[in-house]
C-alpha cells in the first residue's frame, strides 16, 4: 500500500512538472536576448521586416519622428543562431528602430513601416523575393499587438475602401529574437549612397509606392522636410514637433551605374587599350622590318 501511494506521488509530481515545461516551452524558445542594446533606458525599439533592411534603415533614420537608431538585422522564430548574410535560413531582414518615446510612438512607427511595403506582397517585396524578404509588422506585448491590428482597421482600410482585408499580406506575429547584421550593411544609404540609390530605383520600391498608397502618400512619407507630418502623438498621448533625419544625412542621389560596374567597365576599358598599344606596336616592328629588308636588298 505504501509503495503504491508512493509510486502515485512520483507519477503526479511527474505529470505537473510535465505540464509545467509544455507551458514554458513556447516561452523559452526566443528567450536569447537581442544582441543590439539600446543607446539610453528610457528609449523603446520595434522591429519590422519591410524588404531589403537597407531600404527599411534608410526610411526609418531619415523620415520617421523621433527615431534615434534604425539597425539592419535578421529574426525569425525558426531561425538558427548568429545568422549571417550568407547563411539565416528562418529569417527575416529586419530593421530594429530605436526612437524616443517622447517624441513618437509604436502606432507612428507602425504607420511607417506599412507605407514603406507593398501589403500585397506576401512574398517579398519589391524585386527581391524569397522568404527573407517577406514582409511583416512584430508586437513585443498585448498593448502593441492591439495598437496593431486597431491600425488596420481604424486607418488602412477606410482610408483605402476598395482594399479587401483578406487580400493584406502583411502579418502580425510575436517579436522574436534579433542579430545584427554585419557591419558591411549597416548605414549602407550614408557609406555608399550612389550604389544604394541605383539598387532603391531599379529595384522599383519608390514607383511601387507611389502606385500603392498615392503619389501624395509617398511624397509626405519621403520628405526631410516634415511638411505633411509637423506634429506627431508621442508614446504619452502628447502633441509634439516632428524631429526626422537622426543622421542629419543628404538624401542619396542615385549613380548612373553601381561602383562594381564602373570597375568592370575600367578594367574593360584598359584591357582594350593595352591589346591596341600592343598590336600598333607589333604592326610598327614589322613594318621597320619590312623597310630594312628593302634597304638591304638596295
Amino acid at each position: 500500500m505504501i509503495k503504491t501511494t508512493v509510486a502515485i506521488s512520483i507519477m503526479t509530481k511527474l505529470c505537473v512538472v510535465t505540464l509545467i515545461i509544455s507551458i514554458l516551452a513556447p516561452l523559452l524558445v526566443n528567450a536569447t536576448e537581442d544582441d543590439y542594446q539600446l543607446k539610453s533606458a528610457q528609449h523603446k525599439s520595434l522591429l519590422v521586416a519591410v524588404g531589403c533592411f537597407w531600404c527599411g534603415e534608410q526610411a526609418f533614420e531619415q523620415y520617421a519622428p523621433g527615431v534615434v537608431e534604425a539597425v539592419s538585422g535578421y529574426a525569425g522564430t525558426d531561425g538558427i543562431e548568429n545568422p549571417t548574410y550568407r547563411n539565416h535560413p528562418g529569417h527575416f531582414e529586419v530593421v530594429l528602430v530605436e526612437y524616443d518615446p517622447t517624441k513618437t510612438s509604436y502606432q507612428v512607427l507602425i504607420d511607417y513601416a506599412w507605407k514603406n511595403s507593398d501589403p500585397f506582397n506576401g512574398n517579398g517585396q519589391f524585386c527581391d523575393y524569397g522568404p527573407s524578404y517577406k514582409p511583416a509588422i512584430f508586437y513585443d506585448n498585448d498593448e502593441e499587438r492591439e495598437i496593431a491590428e486597431r491600425y488596420v482597421q481604424e486607418t488602412v482600410l477606410p482610408n483605402y475602401p476598395t482594399w479587401k482585408e483578406k487580400d493584406l499580406q502583411i502579418p502580425l506575429l510575436p517579436r522574436p529574437t534579433f542579430w545584427t547584421a554585419e557591419t558591411y550593411h549597416q548605414n549602407y544609404y550614408i557609406k555608399n549612397p550612389g550604389d544604394y540609390g541605383y539598387y532603391k530605383n531599379a529595384c522599383g520600391r519608390p514607383q511601387r509606392l507611389k502606385d500603392v498608397w498615392g503619389k501624395d502618400v509617398y511624397d509626405c512619407y519621403h520628405n526631410l522636410e516634415p511638411s505633411c507630418f509637423e506634429n506627431v502623438t508621442n508614446a504619452s498621448g502628447n502633441v509634439v514637433e516632428a524631429e526626422l533625419n537622426t543622421k542629419g544625412a543628404e538624401e542619396p542621389e542615385a549613380a548612373l551605374l553601381p561602383r562594381k560596374y564602373w570597375i568592370t567597365i575600367g578594367a574593360i576599358g584598359t584591357a582594350l587599350v593595352v591589346i591596341m598599344v600592343s598590336f600598333l606596336v607589333v604592326k610598327k616592328r614589322g613594318e621597320d622590318n619590312k623597310s630594312k629588308q628593302s634597304m638591304e636588298l638596295k
